[in-house]
């Protein structure tokens, strides 16, 4: 029955002679990519690809393979095929996804004016000597130099000398990539190619470079071997650059060479937190109608848009990416109708984080996935029966709370889990009003736990006595942290708030008496937390304004600027202060996340103070010490207080004594975020 809804999605597709079990396609990411430090197929990168191969999908696409080091090295651990001695490690990558029925294909690429300098020791290269801006994912840039003719020549070699490797190691296919900020998109741009000769001006002359290293490659693997190229859809970060239009000539010129297989569309910027689900979509549907070969398409597609662009005809291939990284089970499960069973992809890009200078240095650390724990892990966090079943008591239903009763439970151990509150999900539940996708994770972690027969008591507080009744083997405390405001004369005002208080009035939990100050802040929140209510709450903002016209956010954490965003989006005149001169970009959690919601209160021009100290709250705003040493008063309805987190220890502290064995995981050990607390959870509920 679910294959008949997503009936398309699973229909066999065909590229060339591959032909493909379904039109589900994993793209190249560099990021999950862990080789060997010399360049060669690690036992991790067979474990990773193999489970998406078993979990279903129909193709997937390895990259970006190096094909000339150190010149074209774009991260560390790199996957080589610059060299015949990487031939038998791709072979082994290759039969184990074979041997679950998915084709794999190699994504070869020459990052060109995105190369890590300090990695490859050696200046960029480009089409031209034309500085590519800045972004959120790497904000530093240099200087390309621009590349010669006779090094245009030395390349299209090294293309061609690694297509014919992985043809060898038994790839089914090949992928040029020929997009994003790297080497052959620098000639295909017309902002990025200031070339005179014949590979500038026209746009025949800016693809001269692609469709030679197309000709060489076709030529040495043969007319039936699927070949393909990566391109981009727009250029959104630059003037006069690529686009729409002018892709679709590309995609039409390209197809005239009779070289191509297939066109894998995306765009550049690629993955920013603020595109919109599918928005490759319509451009793909352009070069669709001009092109006779099946297209790609990737962009924030889930099932449900992707069963749509099959159906409307947009394109011939959906491709999903960290969707697969979040559950490599995410086709299988399609399959089999277990829509509830699928982990949610939270599009928070931490599986791109990175810093500006220090890249190097981040593309070393272990790649992460805010809620798959096990990602490049899969071998070594398989899922093994317990020993002995046990009795679990987990105290806390946030996200640390439900990862830890989950994998206890799927182990075999018998699990009851209370929870203070009246609902499961702890600060996920805020979390899910500032980011529409954190509902789904809350959804998918409740509905586990029911389908894995963990015992819930809502609405229970622990104590000793209480647990003392139900004598459990093992206790696993998950009560998170609790939010405390400063000690400034004011702080006990009524337009005082903590982001606790906020989560609270917005899902309509306010304890004890409601205030009428206090009563008109749910009833907004009720229309804030609804997009049907916004036109009832603009009008309602002529007479009294939900939180007040004006909000001052104190804490410019990852937590504080979504606060600040989902007021500003709102209409609210917002000011953020913090006692901190910065915060680290780098700090956990969802590094590329901070940055993008910083890049999006600078264009709604939110106003950030660095301060001294907080000195006086007043019904009319916040009166602090500025960096000058004076008193400075900023203006503002309702401040809201998000530092100062702190861990709850009463019941850990209660318990001390008592022959349990006792674990504390998430917030209640250290202030964290999802990420922290889903694998603090995870590992707690593999250990005991």
């Amino acid at each position: 029955m679910n294959r008949q809804r997503f009936e398309k999605l699973f229909e066999p597709g065909r590229i060339g002679q591959m032909d493909i079990r379904n039109r589900i396609v994993m793209p190249a990411m560099a990021s999950p990519i862990k080789a060997a430090d010399d360049g060669s197929v690690s036992e991790s990168v067979k474990d990773y690809f193999e489970a998406r191969s078993k979990g279903g999908a129909g193709l997937i696409i390895v990259g970006y393979a190096t094909i000339d080091f150190p010149a074209s090295i774009c991260g560390k651990p790199r996957l080589g095929v610059d060299d015949d001695k990487y031939i038998p490690g791709l072979s082994e990558l290759a039969q184990v996804v074979h041997r679950h029925g998915a084709k794999i294909a190699l994504q070869l690429c020459h990052p060109g004016p995105s190369i890590i300098q300090s990695l490859a020791n050696m200046q960029p290269m480009a089409a031209s000597a034309v500085v590519r801006p800045a972004d959120y994912i790497i904000p530093s840039v240099w200087v390309p130099r621009e590349l010669p003719v006779t090094e245009i020549a030395e390349i299209t070699d090294r293309f061609t000398r690694a297509a014919v490797r992985a043809q060898k190691a038994g790839f089914d296919g090949v992928e040029i990539h020929a997009a994003h900020r790297y080497l052959v998109n620098s000639f295909l741009s017309p902002f990025y190619n200031q070339r005179k000769d014949n590979y500038g001006g026209s746009l025949e002359n800016r693809a001269r470079f692609l469709v030679e290293i197309l000709n060489a490659v076709r030529g040495a693997v043969g007319a039936g071997y699927p070949l393909w190229c990566r391109i981009n859809a727009r250029e959104d970060d630059v003037e006069a650059g690529i686009t729409v239009e002018l892709a679709g000539e590309l995609a039409q010129l390209l197809q005239k060479t009779g070289l191509l297989d297939a066109i894998n569309v995306t765009c550049q910027p690629t993955s920013t937190p603020g595109n919109p689900p599918g928005y490759n979509v319509d451009a793909a549907a352009l070069i669709k109608k001009v092109v006779d070969v099946p297209v790609m398409v990737a962009g924030r597609i889930d099932p449900q848009l992707g069963e749509t662009v099959l159906r409307q005809e947009k394109a011939d291939f959906i491709v999903m990416g960290r969707g697969l990284i979040a559950d490599p089970e995410l086709p299988g499960k399609l399959a089999t109708g277990r829509l509830d069973d699928i982990v949610p992809c939270l599009r928070c890009n931490t599986c791109m984080k990175g810093a500006p200078l220090d890249i190097a240095k981040a593309r070393l650390e272990r790649f992460e996935c805010t809620v798959n724990p096990s990602v490049t892990r899969e071998r070594e966090h398989a899922t093994k029966p317990a020993e002995k079943s046990r009795k679990i008591l987990v105290v806390g239903g946030g996200p640390a709370g439900m990862e830890a009763a989950i994998v206890a439970a799927q182990r075999g151990h018998k699990v009851v889990l209370w929870e203070r509150e009246r609902r499961l999900g702890g600060q996920l539940m805020l979390a899910s009003i500032l980011r529409e996708e954190n509902q789904a994770l809350i959804k998918y972690l409740t509905a586990q736990i029911k389908k894995l027969g963990v015992e819930v008591e809502l609405g229970k507080a622990a104590n000793s006595e209480l647990i003392a009744n139900i004598k459990p083997d093992v206790i696993v405390i998950a009560e998170g942290a609790t939010s405390s405001l400063p000690e400034i004369p004011g702080v006990n005002r009524s337009n005082v708030l903590s982001a606790l208080a906020i989560e609270k009035m917005m899902h309509g939990r306010l304890d004890g008496r409601i205030g009428s100050r206090r009563f008109l802040w749910y009833f907004g929140a009720m229309l804030m937390r609804n997009p049907a209510g916004l036109p009832i709450m603009k009008a309602f903002l002529k007479f009294w304004a939900p939180f007040g016209r004006s909000v001052i956010v104190v804490g410019k954490s990852l937590h504080g600027l979504e606060i600040a965003e989902f007021f500003a989006r709102r209409g609210k005149k917002v000011t953020i202060v913090d006692t901190r001169e910065k915060v680290p970009l780098n700090e956990p959690p969802m590094p590329l996340l901070r940055r993008h919601l910083e890049g999006e209160l600078a264009t709604q021009k939110i106003n950030i103070l660095t301060v001294a100290s907080y000195e006086e709250i007043t019904d009319k705003g916040l009166i602090v010490t500025n960096k000058e040493g004076k008193r400075q008063f900023i203006e503002g309805d309702t401040i809201v207080f998000v530092a100062g987190y702190r861990p709850k220890t009463e019941l850990s502290r209660a318990l001390a004594g008592f022959p349990y064995e006792v674990r504390l995981i998430g917030d209640c050990v250290k202030p964290c975020g999802i990420l922290e607390a889903i694998q603090d959870g995870f590992r707690i509920g593999r250990e005991i």
